[in-house]
This record gives structure tokens, C-alpha cells and sequence, in this order.
């Protein structure tokens, strides 16, 4: 079953505070932030967990431009 709602989340990265927010829907987790989104499959890792993952991705592809 998909859950359709989305939730909040945030990390550290170099002092500063990143939010985004995700969504598990189909055993995939996709998270949103400022800079775009970012998908994987859920495997055994929790939903928020891989979430928060993703969320650093992406913060580090912002870095990296």
C-alpha cells in the first residue's frame, strides 16, 4: 500500500541545518529539497534513514557544482 503523505526531515551538514522532506511510496524513497529530488529503492534500511542519506547526497552534489 502507498503511503501518499510526505514528511519532514533534516541534517547537519557543516553546522548548518538542511531540511527536506520525503515520501515512501512502492518500496521507493523520494526526497525533496531546494535543490531537486532524489530517489532509491527501500530495502533493509529504515524509510528515514535511507531518506536522510539521500538528503546528504544531495547536499554534497550542491557543493561539488
Amino acid at each position: 500500500m502507498a503511503d501518499a503523505a510526505w514528511k519532514q526531515i533534516e541534517i547537519k551538514s557543516r553546522g548548518k541545518v538542511v531540511k527536506g522532506r520525503y515520501n515512501v511510496s512502492d518500496n521507493v524513497v523520494t526526497v525533496a529539497a531546494w535543490n531537486g529530488t532524489r530517489t532509491a529503492p527501500l530495502g533493509i534500511l529504515p524509510a528515514e534513514r535511507l531518506a536522510k542519506m539521500l538528503l546528504r547526497e544531495l547536499v554534497s552534489q550542491t557543493k561539488e557544482k
